[in-house]
């Protein structure tokens, strides 16, 4: 399921009281707290989710043991899984009957950190996410899509996410030779159904003046930008955050809320 993500971890130490557990959960609206060891390095020893207060909660309060340590209760016999097997989560939630799954990774010096949780919730919300996004893509077929990006990388975003479902077309274009040439790209441009183009790695006077050219088209196809903060200079993210305040053109800035940017473009379409 490529849009599961972990949701942020609840971590306490294994001396906090049940009380003080369960008030830590009400207050963040979780269904589980990570244990981890009381001394450093903190490592993770176990996990205490609402099942486990369904199973204990008569022998608690028949031995008012509110205020024991959440250790004497906690889950021990955890999986977890690593950040690269995220995509396992629900078949090992559905063979170990388990609702929350810790989600970890390993660091240069071999210790293991947590990166978050996946629990039940996590999953509905990511198939709902993915059949949104696919209900939304179905209505993009035989529509051209041109998309103007200069790495690999950027190119296979686009069409991971938009292949199937539209005619995608890549401007082919030798930048080394001819740069970001407007009159070899705009043309290509107004002969599409939308135009994205990713402005990283771009030389900034290349990509202003394709937009300009674009922009100053009356029959102009819908224009989504997408760029990253970190490699763009401060009054271009100023000037493009200001584009994106009206109705012109759609400004998405990485990393991008791809539900939203399909959303967008089905509009658009």
């Amino acid at each position: 399921m490529e849009n599961l993500r972990p949701s942020p971890a609840i971590s306490v130490n294994s001396d906090t009281t049940i009380r003080e557990a369960l008030r830590i959960m009400k207050e963040h609206n979780v269904g589980s707290v990570l244990i981890n060891s009381y001394s450093p390095p903190h490592q993770l020893e176990g996990i205490f989710t609402e099942r486990d207060l369904l199973k204990w909660v008569a022998d608690i309060e028949k031995n008012s043991a509110w205020d024991k340590s959440i250790a004497t209760i906690m889950t021990k016999k955890m999986v977890t899984l690593n950040v690269l097997e995220i995509d396992r989560a629900s078949e090992v939630m559905i063979k170990h009957n388990f609702r929350h799954v810790p989600i970890v990774y390993d660091s240069e010096d071999g210790r293991q950190h947590v990166a978050g949780v996946i629990s039940m919730r996590d999953l509905f919300k990511g198939f709902v996410a993915e059949r949104k996004q696919k209900a939304i893509l179905d209505q993009f077929s035989s529509r051209r899509v041109l998309v103007l990006a200069r790495e690999r990388s950027e190119k296979e975003l686009q069409r991971k996410l938009l292949e199937s479902h539209v005619n995608l077309v890549f401007h082919e274009q030798d930048f080394e030779v001819s740069g970001l040439d407007p009159s070899l790209v705009v043309p290509d441009v107004l002969s599409s159904d939308l135009f994205v183009i990713d402005l990283d790695h771009f030389p900034a006077d290349g990509w202003v003046k394709v937009l300009k050219m674009v922009l100053g088209e009356k029959k102009r196809p819908p224009v989504f930008v997408v760029y990253d903060p970190l490699m763009q200079d401060s009054r271009n993210v100023l000037a493009l955050k200001q584009l994106s305040q009206g109705s012109v053109i759609h400004v998405f800035p990485k990393p991008i809320n791809l539900l939203e940017y399909l959303r967008q473009m089905e509009k658009s379409l």
